[in-house]
């Protein structure tokens, strides 16, 4: 019976020898000089006999057999093995697929094992030879060849023990070696990657760069995914590839270092960073702004203690203002009853049949010290208590106008006269008092700067308190000057009654207190900023009348 038959070995005389003997026989032949080159003749050849050496380059016998016995339309196919380095290699040749296993040896006996085979073949009863290496009898270990398959199964062992995966790659790129670990990596079966094409383990983008590569590569090594991310299904890897040149043969090394760990590691630091900076961040923003709120809370308590402190003196000098009010009003009503004791015995002294007429000159005297001394209870009881009076609607500009057509014939040349005036509302208010005001305090002032000359500058405008929707307007009222100023210690008291820094008796001390008990009794209120030598400024605040 003749078969259609493959031959697959590395050795040329071999391959004629069988080809002269299976041809005489009447099969037909067809032979292949490695494993690559055989699995491209099956592509259009379905041989029912394989012989196959285990020893050769781009693809060994036994994988080779792995790869054949995997494709259904050679499921049936015999398998024979035909190897010199099967009496030194103990091997079980049916794990990797093979059907009978005959070592090379003399040709005429390797003829002889086929005839064997092939009668067995054609009885049906092949599984008969068992699994015994046919021929071994005749041939007899070789020291270097044992030494070589020695040495090939340590390269085998050490290559399936790498961290990296390794594959040998033809010059077009097609796989014919990969380790257990390249397996592992790629996921797919050792049997159909090999003599596949390298790059179809790969998507399109992937596939373009390293066809770029290939088509370049020389023998210096060149390393992809160490710096840029190249990621292979759920794993990031490198590829490093490198030329080999050996006998006029050209392959490719590929070796990949599966980094997935590592760039895990560095993408979970890279969140961390990510992340502790963002904290950093936020809370950087949170400490401005909380520094920001305890600034405006420490500039927000300094305001509130200032305008304690303010309160507290004028709660001060209200207090002292009302004791002493109080005080001055009973010295005011003892003695104008004493006034009028007074009063009635002079009138009843000046009645011509009661008096001599030398006398009435005298009479007159006590009755004019007596009249001043009734101007003065006047004034204190204005200071203290005074009656509630009916006030009117005025306007300060005119007031002030009046005032100064009064003030002016007095004031020195060597002081000058100032004013702003400014449109402004009427306010509520007695308009004798309002310029008994102005009076008092520019007559102090004038007297302040007697002796060296200065500025008095008078002003008026409206205001409106900020921060306060429905706050009725204020009528400002400065009055300053450029005269002696007033010290520290005699600022807090310069509203106290019979207070004074005249000397000779020029003062009663009676000016401000009056002054500042008729703002206070229109609703008003009165602060003064002085220094010595620095002029006095009077500031009065009423409240405009709608």
């Amino acid at each position: 019976m003749t078969h259609d038959i493959l031959v697959v070995d590395n050795n040329p005389v071999i391959l004629k020898l069988m080809t002269h003997f299976l041809t005489r026989e009447g099969h037909q032949v067809k032979t292949a000089e490695d494993g690559l080159a055989a699995l491209e003749i099956v592509k259009s050849f379905q041989p029912e006999i394989i012989f196959v050496d285990l020893i050769m380059p781009r693809i060994p016998g036994e994988k080779l057999c792995k790869i054949l016995r995997r494709k259904k339309e050679l499921r049936h196919t015999v398998i024979i093995i035909l190897s010199a380095a099967a009496v030194e290699q103990k091997m079980n040749f049916k794990e990797f697929g093979a059907d009978a296993c005959i070592a090379k040896g003399p040709f005429k006996e390797i003829e002889r094992h086929i005839h064997l085979i092939f009668k067995k073949l054609d009885e049906g009863c092949l599984s008969t030879l068992g699994n015994g290496i046919i021929g071994t009898d005749k041939v007899y270990k070789r020291i270097v060849t044992t030494e070589l398959l020695s040495s090939r199964r340590h390269f085998w062992v050490t290559l399936n023990n790498m961290a990296e995966g390794f594959i040998e790659l033809t010059e077009d790129g097609r796989i014919v070696y990969i380790n257990q670990v390249a397996v592992n990596i790629i996921g797919r079966p050792e049997e159909k990657l090999l003599a596949s094409d390298f790059l179809d383990i790969f998507n399109r983008d992937q596939k373009t760069e390293l066809s770029e590569l290939l088509i370049n590569i020389g023998p210096e090594a060149v390393t992809i995914g160490e710096h840029e991310i190249f990621k292979f299904q759920d794993r990031y890897l490198t590829i490093t590839l490198v030329a080999l040149n050996e006998d006029e043969e050209k392959s490719i090394i590929v070796i990949i270092h599966d980094i997935t760990r590592r760039k895990e590691a560095e993408f979970e630091l890279q969140q961390y960073q990510e992340n502790l900076e963002q904290i950093i961040q936020r809370r950087t923003a949170e400490l401005k702004e909380r520094n920001r709120e305890l600034q405006d809370e420490i500039a927000e308590r300094r305001q509130i203690a200032r305008e304690k402190e303010i309160l507290e003196v004028e709660l001060r000098q209200t207090h002292k203002m009302e004791a002493i009010g109080t005080m001055a009003a009973g010295i005011a009503h003892d003695f104008n009853n004493l006034l009028s004791a007074i009063f009635g015995y002079t009138e009843l002294l000046s009645l011509p049949s009661n008096i001599p007429p030398e006398s009435l000159s005298h009479l007159r005297n006590i009755t004019k010290a007596a009249s001043r001394a009734r101007e003065l209870i006047n004034l204190i009881q204005t200071f203290s208590k005074p009656e509630k009076q009916e006030f009117s609607r005025i306007r300060l500009p005119v007031i002030i106008g009046e005032t100064l057509s009064l003030l002016r014939p007095s004031i020195p040349q060597q002081i000058k006269l100032i004013t702003d005036i400014q449109p402004c509302q009427p306010i509520m208010g007695s308009a004798v008092q309002i310029q008994q005001v102005l009076l008092n305090i520019c007559t102090n002032a004038i007297h302040a700067m007697q002796k060296v000359g200065g500025i008095l500058s008078i002003k008026l405008r409206q205001q409106h308190p900020t921060g306060q929707r429905d706050a009725t307007d204020l009528i400002e009222l400065e009055i300053s000057d450029t005269g002696i100023g007033i010290s520290r210690e005699n600022l807090e008291k310069i509203f106290d009654p019979y207070f004074t820094t005249q000397i000779g008796g020029e003062g009663t001390g009676l000016g401000l207190s009056v002054v500042h008990g008729i703002v206070r009794h229109h609703g008003g209120s009165i602060t003064v900023n002085s220094s010595e030598g620095q002029g006095t400024t009077f500031i009065i605040s009423l409240p405009a009348s709608p």
